[in-house]
């Protein structure tokens, strides 16, 4: 017989994991502006999952952490302090970036929970 209806894959997707770190050359291009990330630049990998046993890389530079990809960060993560840090990035940048992705994602949060300004 085929696949239940809704199975057509036949596999569990798996959500995206992400980790801050430190971009160790120049090669690298932001997933949204598609600008080159700089060598020791800080910068957001972006593990995605394609089917049992392969993944992919994908990056983000800081400067393109926007709304969208600061809910997606803690919907996996919970919250900012568990995003992990590569050893290579300094504490006081990773910091800041986990700052920048409670600002931002905090907005959509209290509108998804109807705390949003109603007038």
């Amino acid at each position: 017989m085929g696949r239940p209806a809704g199975s057509a894959r036949g596999f569990k997707q798996r959500p995206s994991t992400y980790r801050l770190s430190k971009a160790p050359t120049g090669r690298g291009k932001c997933r949204k502006c598609r600008k080159a990330i700089s060598k020791g630049a800080a910068r957001v990998e972006i593990c995605a999952f394609v089917r049992p046993g392969r993944s992919t890389v994908l990056l983000r530079c800081t400067a393109c952490i926007d709304t969208a990809f600061a809910t997606a960060v803690l919907a996996t993560h919970a919250t900012s302090e568990r995003v992990p840090a590569d050893a290579t990035l300094c504490p006081v940048e990773a910091a800041q970036i986990r700052d920048s992705i409670t600002r931002l994602a905090s907005p959509a949060k209290r509108e998804a929970q109807g705390h949003g300004c109603a007038e």
